[in-house]
């Protein structure tokens, strides 16, 4: 046998695939959960906030996720996971968006306050101000042209990824996403965000 033959070898195994992680979790292995929530805790957290969760609720949202994912992980066969999981994040995010939306509506009515958007201690001031202002833009937007421009602008999917994550055809996904940004330009410079 060659040196190069044994450094071949002795490589670390390759990490499993997601389907084979969701089958060793249909038998019963936590260990396989694990590995798929720390592989696309990320994902799930980034395009929560980025669908209209708080940056207080983006935790609770992606635990929601991971919980009905585990629930029906029976109803996986095929595809990626990821973007499977990616119908779980806009239903639940879209739900506790229309949840705080009514709560400020109600909060409103009866002289309250409505809440506000937490500030992440992480980014210095500038760029705190930048992240919300997006966001507010995001949160006004059209939910089926949001969720093409987040995937695309901001995740970087390609729009045959997006089509099969979103359902539709990729030539709805460019449309969508014209006006997506057609959308996003109005109302960035209606806030007075300096769109050019």
């Amino acid at each position: 046998m060659t040196a190069l033959t044994l450094a071949a070898n002795t490589h670390a195994p390759q990490e499993p695939s997601d389907l084979e992680l969701v089958e060793r979790c249909r038998g019963g292995d936590a260990a396989a959960w694990e590995c798929l929530y720390r592989a696309h805790f990320g994902f799930v957290h980034r395009l929560a906030q980025r669908l209209g969760a708080q940056t207080s609720e983006a935790e609770d949202v992606c635990q929601e996720v991971f919980l009905l994912a585990h629930r029906k992980l029976a109803n996986f066969h095929e595809g990626q996971f990821r973007h499977w999981l990616y119908r779980f994040v806009v239903n639940v995010a879209g739900n506790r968006q229309k949840r705080r939306r009514v709560r400020e509506a109600l909060s409103s009515l009866w002289g309250g306050r409505p809440e506000r958007v937490e500030r992440t201690p992480e980014h210095d001031a500038g760029a705190r101000e930048a992240v919300a202002q997006v966001k507010a833009v995001l949160d006004q937007m059209a939910p089926k042209k949001r969720e093409v421009f987040v995937l695309y602008e901001l995740e970087e999917m390609s729009g045959e990824e997006i089509a099969a994550m979103v359902g539709c055809g990729v030539n709805t996904v460019w449309t969508r996403l014209h006006h997506a940004r057609r959308e996003f330009e109005e109302l960035a410079r209606a806030q007075g965000l300096g769109y050019p």
